[in-house]
């Protein structure tokens, strides 16, 4: 469980950064749609901040300033939002923004640990996962943060979801076994079937194919 107790360490230290309080400067450059480009986290101004580049690496531009810590960036279907995780409200929550850094809007509101959101492929709903029932599970809420919905019901962590290419599946990492292994189930999740079940090492970060 080496990796998940890595999580638990870099969430601990998120929580931490957070009841330190984050200083906001404005966001976005104003630079116009940047939608056809990568977006990741860098640590580069000295904590981890979200940037967009070209495809080659250039133009990296930056679209996140804060003290606290902006991660997981991933792009609307349509490339015009990026959905991402942050800690300035206390704890990690899951953030949207225009594709310029612009109008960043606070979607989750607990006071548990919320990450990796995932849309949905026509761009309605968004994935994650969260700690608030003291132990991480799969959630889906509407594009704009309404109908939060829990998936999973575990005793043991469901994280990482990925929406299959036709919305009809979402795929997870579980350590339901000594181990964490893939599953995938429908995306009301229902028929949850681990497609892994490898009982020495652990497998995660489930990424369709664009096919399917």
């Amino acid at each position: 469980m080496r990796d998940v107790s890595r999580l638990i360490l870099i969430l601990a230290l998120v929580l931490g950064a957070g009841l330190l309080g984050c200083a906001e400067v404005p966001t976005g450059d104003g630079d116009g749609d940047l939608t056809g480009r990568i977006a990741f986290t860098s640590y580069r101004d000295g904590n981890d901040e979200i940037f967009v580049m070209n495809a080659d690496g250039s133009s990296q531009t930056q679209l996140t300033y804060n003290d606290c810590i902006d991660g997981s960036p991933a792009w609307s279907p349509d490339g015009s939002h990026i959905a991402f995780t942050s800690d300035r409200d206390g704890d990690a929550e899951i953030f949207v923004m225009d594709s310029d850094g612009r109008n960043q809007t606070q979607l989750t509101y607990n006071g548990s640990d919320d990450g990796h959101p995932a849309w949905s492929p026509d761009g309605g709903h968004i994935a994650f996962h969260s700690v608030r029932d003291g132990d991480w599970e799969i959630f889906v809420m509407d594009a704009d943060g309404s109908n939060q919905t829990q998936l999973t019901y575990n005793v043991t962590s469901d994280w990482d979801p990925d929406w299959s290419p036709d919305g009809r599946h979402i795929a997870f990492a579980s350590n339901s076994n000594w181990y964490s292994d893939i599953y995938v189930m429908n995306a009301d999740g229902s028929s949850q079937t681990n497609v892994t079940s490898n009982f020495s090492s652990n497998d995660q970060h489930p990424a369709w194919s664009p096919d399917g």
